[in-house]
């Protein structure tokens, strides 16, 4: 098989399926009109409801709804740019036996780097990974569009940094930042696992 020859996966798929997703598409097309790219996103209070009545956590629905409100990702495809300056951060919040720091900001010409580090308050009681369910949220007189940038840690330690645009700035006190419950609304937990899925909000 030459190498500009592809062989098709087995893949199932039935007209109930297709049917479903013809709607969600429907759907997706009508939301994008109706906002006409402005972030529309509702209160945590009905997607509690929603959770429970479609059977899907809190952060799995953050995520899809999040998806659906940002009409582009922030996204630096020639990278972020030359670096300027680190903007220090400094925020910290401590929530059910976690430590949560958002240290500072890469700042770019393109946007800024900002980076968050948690860690279990008593170590000793490690017996699994860490695996936040979280996003940065940010709010200010302009609207910042956040994604995750990458993610890493281990024993009783993670560390994640997200993409924000526009550049964070040099003077933050007139922004809130608090993390979200924000995951993939297919991802699926495994054992030993500790999943941080709680609003924290960081308060000077």
């Amino acid at each position: 098989m030459n190498w500009s020859e592809f062989k098709s996966i087995p893949n199932e798929y039935s007209e109930t399926v297709k049917a479903i997703d013809k709607r969600i598409i429907g759907l997706i097309s009508e939301r994008t009109d109706i906002t006409k790219g402005k972030r529309f996103f509702p209160p945590k209070e009905i997607v509690g409801e929603w959770a429970v009545e479609f059977g899907l956590s809190i952060p799995q629905i953050n995520g899809l709804l999040h998806n659906l409100a940002e009409v582009s990702s922030p996204t630096l495809p020639i990278g972020p740019g030359k670096l300027l300056n680190v903007l220090p951060i400094m925020k910290r919040a401590i929530v059910n036996g976690f430590e949560y720091e958002i240290t500072h900001s890469m700042q770019h010409e393109g946007g800024s780097i900002v980076y968050l580090e948690i860690y279990q308050s008593n170590k000793s009681e490690v017996t699994g990974r860490i695996r936040p369910q979280l996003l940065l949220d940010i709010s200010g007189e302009k609207e910042y569009r956040v994604s995750k940038n990458s993610a890493g840690g281990g024993g009783g330690h993670a560390q994640i940094s997200f993409i924000v645009t526009p550049r964070l700035p040099q003077s933050i006190e007139e922004l809130k930042l608090r993390l979200i419950p924000y995951a993939p609304p297919m991802e699926r937990s495994r054992n030993k696992e500790f999943i941080l899925d709680k609003e924290i909000s960081f308060e000077d």
